[in-house]
């Protein structure tokens, strides 16, 4: 470091979990090499922008972020623009050949490279890694970015899936598991840490551990997190359906550290779409296994995403997908807009379906939600469950409990002050929107 001081660091995150747990890594390996980190971009000498390059919106973030950085050359203390992520990853050349303003990139395959990357910006040299990382020996360092009860674990990388509309792969190469001592170091460095609440995330959550074992393991992942001390609640992200077994489900229900709730990202139900999307599950199945979940944990918290305006889709098709979600009373749904991504299967296909109509079709999606929610969420009136509290007003505390997972789905509103991370039993009362209401149990 220079005789001056440290040298200030700054990031911008943008996309998924996952991306934030690469930026933390990150951010954790700079504070252990001696950088300063700040969260003011105009103090930053070097700025790091950790990109997204899953759609073309999140492109199209990506770049005017790079940009809107880039300016602080001129208007703050910048000497170095590091770019990281998927959009690095996944358009090396291209932004090195088309923006000069960037002094070093990093793919997602070697973030673990960030400090070469920042002393070689510093130094002049343009330094690039793009190559792919072994998934194991991630325990430390980490510097989390969320508040201090509440930590992603990545335990998996990549993708083995080969939906059409997908460029993930191209991005994260196939799928790894992380071992399973890994995992488990790492979840107990943080619960030392005073992480309360553990959100599991992959790629495809449920199917870890079957390049390590010959088998998806999932199961056993959770009863090792369930002997760590501190928990108080583990929650399952981005599971796929195929790999919904019962082993899984009884876990679930039988440790009390999982938390009764379940994303599983569907993205449609009728035959013709799935096929041409590349996903292998059939309405029919989908249902066996949504009533298995049901039956075996009757208050499970079930979150779907869909896709509207996939090539091909029409009124009928979107019209068996709003009757599946009024069916099925999902607590959480997401309906996102296709676009054409490059390189993937769906490519060829183009962009047929309007962008009004699929504007439309995701209104009336988000509309039939909209009006099942409040009798759904209902279901919870008179429940006590234990909620974590994230933001304390005069009269009202904030927090989140199981049926809600960080950053996408609704809050509790509690009656009273409490601190944030203090875990408050509330009975719940009512339903505001999205949003639950209730007191503390006494």
């Amino acid at each position: 470091m220079p005789a001056s001081g440290p040298v200030r660091v700054g990031m911008i995150s943008l996309g998924c979990p996952k991306n934030r747990v690469d930026a933390e890594v990150m951010l954790g390996l700079l504070e252990q090499a001696g950088y300063e980190l700040t969260s003011a971009a105009g103090s930053a000498e070097v700025l790091i922008v950790n990109t997204c390059g899953f759609i073309e919106a999140a492109k199209q973030e990506s770049i005017d972020t790079i940009l809107e950085m880039n300016d602080y050359r001129a208007r703050g203390q910048l000497k170095a623009l590091v770019v990281t992520g998927c959009l690095s990853q996944r358009y090396q050349q291209t932004l090195w050949d088309d923006m000069p303003e960037i002094d070093a990139m990093v793919g997602t395959g070697e973030f673990h490279r960030i400090v070469e990357a920042v002393g070689g910006a510093l130094a002049g040299a343009r330094p690039s890694f793009w190559g792919e990382m072994p998934v194991s020996g991630l325990t430390a360092p980490r510097r989390l970015t969320t508040p201090n009860y509440t930590a992603y674990l990545k335990i998996a990388e990549g993708c083995d899936h080969a939906c059409a509309f997908c460029a993930i792969p191209q991005m994260r190469g196939g799928y790894r598991s992380r071992p399973l001592p890994d995992i488990l170091a790492e979840a107990a460095k943080l619960a030392r840490s005073g992480v309360r609440e553990l959100v599991l995330i992959a790629q495809d959550s449920t199917i870890w551990g079957h390049d390590l074992y010959g088998h998806p393991a999932l199961p056993r992942l959770l009863y090792g997190l369930a002997e760590i001390p501190g928990l108080l609640l583990v929650r399952l992200m981005y599971s796929y359906p195929t790999q919904i077994t019962a082993d899984l489900v009884h876990a679930m229900r039988d440790l009390p550290i999982v938390a009764p709730y379940l994303d599983m990202p569907l993205q449609h139900v009728h035959p013709e779409l799935l096929r041409a999307m590349g996903r292998p599950f059939r309405r029919d199945k989908t249902e066996r296994v949504l009533h298995m979940i049901r039956d075996a944990i009757p208050d499970i918290t079930l979150r779907t995403t869909f896709i509207v305006g996939f090539p091909g889709e029409t009124e009928t098709h979107f019209a068996e997908l709003t009757t599946f979600i009024e069916s099925m009373r999902f607590d959480h749904v997401g309906i996102f807009t296709y676009s054409p991504e490059e390189g993937t299967r769906a490519e060829p296909l183009g962009d047929p379906v309007a962008e009004d109509i699929k504007q439309r079709r995701r209104r009336d999606a988000m509309g039939v939600q909209r009006q099942l929610v409040e009798s759904v969420r209902g279901r919870h009136i008179g429940r006590i469950m234990p909620v974590i509290v994230e933001e304390t007003g005069e009269t009202v505390s904030v927090g989140r409990g199981a049926t809600d997972a960080p950053g996408i789905d609704g809050m509790t509103y509690i009656a009273g002050r409490f601190a944030p991370g203090q875990v408050v039993p509330v009975r719940i009362t009512g339903v505001r929107e999205y949003d639950l209401t209730g007191e503390a149990a006494v």
